[in-house]
């Protein structure tokens, strides 16, 4: 590859990692840093010997008592040997190697290699030397590692080790390896220093003096570099040179190291930690601690301790410090701490006309306040004590200071006393605040005693110029108008325009609780309060909307940047509107806005102090900004403004269901448990508050779970299917890294299977068919029951009228016959008498036909058709009678041929005496689940509505289709004027046709 092809390729690469990640700012000091000590008894692992990053993002760390990991939120001990193991987990040197793999030297002898969470062990059967440890790792430019051990080099072929020493040219024991940015692979030994370029086949002597003393250390802009005791420089020839290159993924601890910007680190100096901005490090530069531009420990860092092992630069620029007692870690942040000798806390910040920064305490400690000119590290001013709890730049830039009963004018960095009025002195009455109006008037504000004007006279009380509440304010401002506004602790706030004073409160729309802050941003003046901001236009205040609703809480300072960006601090920490922002909120108030928070996370000092001394932002004249947090002071410049972080890469910890575990990145096949619980994190060594997390189980969540700092996801009785989860996480809402999603099934259980539900439904289906026929039969049973009840019931009646009644109707007529035959037969009476006879023999035989019918014809001989043709046979009139069968014909219950006859008759005995048919036709058709049978005449009909006889007056219609409905059937009847009539009964098979049918 050509050289301008590899300069292209590092300027790419050099704009996505600057994107990304940045180093410790040069123009900071140690101090000044963002700095987090994990200790010990914070659960991180002391006395590190040595630190990796692998290419995933994991930071490792080797101590005796094992392997540990940590993703930015907990250390995890790792375990190298199998359950059940008595072998030692003390480990020695790890390194990350290019690829992934992190690799582990054992205290004790052997290795172990770490891929995918998967271990695999090494010992003397794969070539290494028996309870020998390896102390030193490297990877040449051909992707090959090499190890070196007290008994000599080894170089690994992908399956095992391989003593290779003489063989490569290397006669003598290895003291350290240096993998350079050309793929270059040294090594030195304790007086000789060997290359091996990239494919080259053994190690060559590079010619360059090594003393044993030496340590070869990377630059960032490619060349390598050679630190001895006389002091640090480049290689000669090529090798000190910049070479073009990407970044690395991956880190390894070291003793001395260049981080990203350049910078020089060192845990190898007289007092443990070292660093040297980048742009004093040349040839010259011997790393000793008394260098003026050499930055070195003390205690004022706060470090775990000053006994320092060594120190690595993870991928983020943010630079790890192991010691005997745990971790360290220094990065770049947005705003930098002031580090005073002591604690202090509650601060007054003023600048005054020469532009100097000016902070006193009031911290109510045994020890005595100072007052201090930040540099903005702090430089004491000598002579002066008390404690500060307000400080006002006067129009001349002069200071006034006020303190507990104290009063003092400042010019030229000279702080007099002024007198204060009264006894205030004498109570030691607190200063709380202090202003000067258009008018030239100068006022304070006196704890429990109210408001005074500096006269000519001395002070005088506020109510000789107006009617001032008795309550002394918390704030005063001085507007560019020259009004002086009075914010007080009761929620109100006065104003004096003149001589003219207006008090607001709640009726004005200033309802947000305790005054805390007032401004003028822009010509707008912003009040800060316990309950939020408030802007004060056209006479009233409006309150700016927040989300979430407690967002701009508790603000006790207000102030706009020259980049017009305006900056509010309170609880919630540091919030920035853009300038875009705030003029959305200006004609917008009621609409929460876009911002931006920052925290402890960027440096800032906790919260906002939240009682006196008041404001706690101030903006300077150079274009700082100072802030007065409940833990300490910090600055920042808000044209500095670094990129936000990129997201971190998600990896999932853990997949588990019930008892069982599935590894991360395998397909989760549910089938005994349906519950699931994931546990996932973010890879963010040096930089985990501010994140948050969300997940989706696709196929369950319609859209994205937020789960805020949590780093787990639960599901219970999953249904069955092929879901696929993910996990991200994210700094500010907008930019999220996703994991590595992967698929969970769930089996379905046996009732849960299509198979299974279709054969169930079929049973269900059978099992309805088989209660519908049952269903039936019970019906049809009842049904014949009940014909066979009635046609018993006929029988009983025809037998009770055959041997009584008409047995004795005959009785009598043999009596009146054998009178009759005593007579004469000329004898009038006697011709009366059997006239009488015949009659009533007429009517022994009509009543021998009813109880013939009532016994019921289907008694008698013959079928359905039989019966109607015997019918036929006694009509007057043409009647033609026609059988259809679909298969074959069916015998037919006695007790349904009764009643269709009787139907059948009655139909045609109607036909002949209302219709005046001259034919009539019958049809009886057999059918599998019915019997039909039809009568049609071509007689004249009868009045219908809609084509169908209406019943009224048609007591045989209305006894055929009782009938029918006895029998379980529907009758029709249909007349078409002058073209006939139709009556058509279908009864049930079930109920019509015999059994054995």
């Amino acid at each position: 590859m050509s050289f301008v092809c590899r300069l292209v390729l590092f300027a790419v690469a050099l704009v996505c990692w600057s994107a990304t990640a940045s180093a410790t700012d040069p123009e900071r000091t140690l101090a000044q840093l963002h700095h987090a000590a994990l200790r010990g008894d914070d659960g991180a692992p002391v006395g590190a010997g040595s630190m990796a990053q692998t290419e995933d993002g994991w930071l490792w760390v080797s101590t005796r008592t094992g392997l540990y990991r940590y993703d930015g939120f907990a250390f995890e001990k790792v375990s190298l040997l199998p359950p059940g193991s008595s072998g030692s987990e003390s480990t020695g040197t790890i390194y990350a190697a290019p690829g992934g793999d992190l690799w582990v030297s054992r205290a004790y002898g052997g290795l172990a290699r770490l891929r995918h969470d998967e271990v695999t062990l090494y010992g003397t059967a794969d070539g290494l030397p028996d309870n020998v440890a390896l102390n030193e790792f490297g990877s040449d430019g051909d992707g090959h590692l090499w190890a070196s051990a007290d008994t000599g080099l080894y170089r690994f072929d992908g399956t095992r080790w391989n003593k290779v020493s003489a063989a490569w040219g290397i006669q003598e024991a290895v003291d350290e390896f240096l993998e350079d940015a050309r793929g270059n692979l040294w090594l030195s030994t304790k007086d000789t220093l060997y290359l091996l370029s990239k494919g080259a086949t053994h190690f060559e002597d590079s010619g360059i003096p090594y003393p044993r003393s030496g340590h070869l250390i990377n630059h960032p802009d490619g060349s390598v570099w050679l630190r001895t005791d006389k002091g640090i420089h480049p290689l000669p020839r090529e090798w000190g040179k910049p070479f073009p290159h990407a970044p690395p993924r991956r880190a390894n601890s070291t003793t001395t190291i260049f981080d990203r910007d350049g910078n020089l680190w060192s845990v190898a100096c007289d007092v443990n930690l070292c660093r040297m901005p980048g742009k004093y490090v040349d040839a010259t530069t011997t790393g000793d601690v008394e260098e003026p531009h050499m930055q070195k420990y003390s205690d004022a860092l706060g470090m775990t301790s000053q006994a320092t092992m060594n120190l690595m630069e993870d991928r983020e620029g943010h630079m790890w410090v192991s010691t005997k007692s745990g971790l360290d870690v220094f990065r770049d942040s947005w705003l930098s701490r002031v580090r005073f000798p002591k604690l202090e806390v509650y601060f007054a910040l003023v600048e005054d006309g020469a532009g100097r920064t000016w902070a006193g305490t009031a911290s109510r400690t045994s020890y005595p306040d100072q007052f201090w000119q930040l540099t903005p590290d702090p430089v004491l001013l000598p002579g002066f004590e008390g404690a500060v709890t307000s400080a006002y730049r006067d129009t001349d830039g002069s200071v006034w200071l006020g303190g507990n009963g104290k009063l003092w004018h400042m010019r030229d960095g000279k702080p007099q006393p002024v007198p204060l009025p009264g006894d205030a002195a004498e109570q030691r009455t607190t200063v709380q605040a202090i202003a000067r109006d258009g008018a030239g008037r100068l006022w304070i504000s006196l704890r429990s005693r109210g408001v005074y004007m500096q006269a000519a006279e001395g002070w005088l009380p506020a109510s000789t110029i107006a009617a001032f509440p008795s309550l002394a304010p918390s704030v005063i401002h001085g507007d560019p108008t020259g009004r002086a506004w009075f914010g007080y602790l009761d929620g109100t706030i006065a104003m004096l325009d003149g001589n003219a004073l207006r008090r607001f409160g709640p009726a004005d729309g200033l309802d947000v609780g305790p005054i805390a802050s007032i401004s003028t941003i822009g010509g707008r003046l912003v009040v800060g309060a316990e309950h939020g901001l408030s802007l004060f236009d056209a006479g009233r205040f409006r309150t700016l909307a927040a989300q979430p609703l407690d967002r701009f809480n508790s603000v006790t300072g207000i102030v706009q940047s020259k980049d017009g960006c305006v900056w509010a601090y309170g609880v919630a920490g540091l919030i920035r509107f853009s300038a875009e922002a705030w003029k959305e909120a200006l004609d917008h108030p009621a609409v929460p806005v876009a911002i931006r928070l920052l925290g402890m996370d960027d440096g800032l000092p906790g919260p906002a102090q939240l009682v006196r001394p008041l404001p706690t932002v101030l903006a300077t004249s150079d274009g700082r900004l100072w802030f007065a947090g409940s833990q300490g002071l910090a600055w920042l410049d808000p044209m500095r403004e670094p990129p936000p972080p990129s997201p971190p890469p998600v990896a999932i910890r853990s997949v588990t269901s019930g008892s069982a575990a599935f590894k991360p990145g395998a397909v989760v096949d549910l089938r005994d448990n349906r519950n699931l619980h994931v546990a996932y994190t973010a890879l963010a060594p040096g930089k985990s508050r501010g994140l948050t997390f969300r997940y989706r189980l696709e196929g369950v969540d319609a859209t994205f779970q937020d789960a805020g700092g949590r780093r787990e996801a639960m599901y219970t009785d999953l249904a069955p299917g092929r879901y696929m989860f993910v996990a991200e996480a994210s700094y500010d809402g907008q930019r999220w890294s996703r994991s590595e999603p992967f698929t969970v099934t769930v089996a379905p259980r046996l009732f849960e299977r299509k198979p299974f539900q279709i054969l169930l439904a079929l049973c269900i289906i059978v099992l309805a068919w088989l209660a519908h026929r049952w269903r039936v039969r019970l019906l049809t049973r009842r049904l014949r029951w009940r014909l066979n009840e009635r046609h018993r019931e006929r029988e009983r009646i025809a037998r009770e009228l055959h041997d009584t009644l008409l047995q004795g109707v005959q009785g009598l007529i043999l009596r009146f016959q054998a009178f009759a035959d005593g007579l004469a037969r000329d004898d009038r009476s006697r011709v009366a008498l059997e006239r009488t006879i015949d009659r009533a023999e007429a009517l022994l035989v009509e009543g021998r036909d009813r109880v013939k019918g009532l016994r019921g014809h289907a008694s008698e001989e013959g079928s359905l058709e039989q019966r109607i043709a015997a019918l036929v046979e006694e009509m007057d009139r043409p009647v033609y009678l026609s059988v259809q069968s679909e298969h074959r014909r069916r015998d037919v219950d006695p007790v349904i041929v009764d009643e269709l006859h009787s139907i059948v008759r009655e139909a045609v005995v109607n036909a002949s005496q209302h219709s005046h048919a001259r034919s009539i036709r019958i049809t009886v058709e057999y059918g599998r689940r019915s019997l039909s049978l039809c009568v049609r005449d071509d007689g004249e009909g009868f009045k219908t509505e809609a084509g169908k006889p209406r019943d009224d007056n048609h007591f045989g219609i209305m006894g055929m289709r009782e009938r029918a409905a006895r029998m379980g059937g529907k009758l029709d009847v249909v007349s078409t004027p002058q073209r006939g009539v139709v009556v058509k009964v279908k009864i049930p098979g079930r109920v019509a046709y015999t059994r054995k049918a």
